[in-house]
């Protein structure tokens, strides 16, 4: 399950940019590219990413287990990208996403 959320865990929606979450961890950069960000958000109900980043920014991040690593897509479309679900990584690499659309941040499982 993908999802959205601000400082303090709760979804966000369209336009606003949230720490990206996967099963509840953060998701790390490594290979990260604004098709993985593009592919994620159309898998999400949204129209494409604004914006991407990484980063230790919020104080929630560091209760969070990292559940993603290495999502590589070869276009904006979920179905071409590959991942891990072991990682290499500490919470300074963890995306943080701004997705394009309408409505409320939606849940995918």
């Amino acid at each position: 399950m993908l999802s959205l959320v601000d400082e303090n865990g709760d979804a966000v929606g369209a336009g606003v940019l949230g720490l990206l979450l996967s099963n509840g961890g953060t998701v790390c950069d490594d290979d990260f590219t604004d098709n993985s960000a593009d592919a994620i958000c159309k898998e999400m109900g949204y129209f494409g990413q604004m914006s991407w980043s990484s980063g230790d920014n919020w104080a929630i991040q560091a209760g969070l287990e990292i559940t993603l690593d290495n999502v590589v897509c070869s276009s904006g479309d979920w179905s071409s990208c590959s991942f891990a679900f072991v990682h290499n990584c500490g919470h300074g690499e963890d995306v943080f996403l701004q997705c394009e659309g309408v409505g409320e941040s939606i849940l995918v499982s």
